[in-house]
């Protein structure tokens, strides 16, 4: 183990590192150090979380300093429509994937309860959806009750932590202070 230029890094027998970790942390816009002390094949690493260690360094947005935004309206219009989009974005995401996945749980699972005849609406799938297998039938119908359920498990795992993220920009941008873009 080794602590060089801010860089935890684990090395492995013959020297070469094989994972790492910057020494620094975040809370809003500062960044603090985490102090490392490093003794045989133990490290102790301690947060310094004060001011007196702490350094300004905003988050901005990717090309922030480029952007041509000449009043703050217009800051906050990109870093809403930002955010929307962001937003947009992880709930499409978000509910495909579980919807996928959740339909494709609930086939697997349907397919096998009433395939089996272990289920007591067999007769009643059976009965109606007499032309097909009980094995589709049951595919379809669990794939159907899973979909929905996964698509709102996408939603809740997916969609509000990337909702949060960007809504956590979204507020850092607009309340940072304004400079306006150089005239060109």
């Amino acid at each position: 183990m080794d602590a060089d230029n801010g860089v935890f890094k684990i090395k492995g027998a013959d020297g070469t590192v094989v994972a790492g970790q910057e020494l620094t942390f975040r809370v809003d816009d500062f960044v603090f150090p985490i102090a490392a002390e490093i003794r045989d094949h133990t490290a102790t690493l301690t947060p310094l979380f004060d001011m007196a260690h702490a350094v300004y360094q905003p988050v901005a947005l990717p090309y922030e300093d480029t952007a041509p935004w000449k009043t703050p309206y217009d800051r906050e219009q990109a870093a809403w429509n930002r955010m929307k989009d962001t937003i947009a974005i992880g709930a499409t995401i978000g509910t495909i994937v579980g919807g996928i996945g959740g339909a494709a749980v609930g086939c697997a699972l349907g397919g096998i309860a009433v395939g089996s005849g272990v289920s007591l609406a067999t007769g009643i799938i059976g009965g109606l959806f007499f032309f097909l297998p009980g094995a589709v039938v049951g595919c379809l119908a669990g794939a159907a009750a899973m979909g929905a359920l996964g698509a709102v498990a996408g939603m809740i795992l997916v969609s509000a932590p990337v909702a949060i993220g960007a809504a956590i920009q979204y507020f850092t941008t607009i309340n940072e202070p304004f400079t306006p873009a150089p005239a060109k």
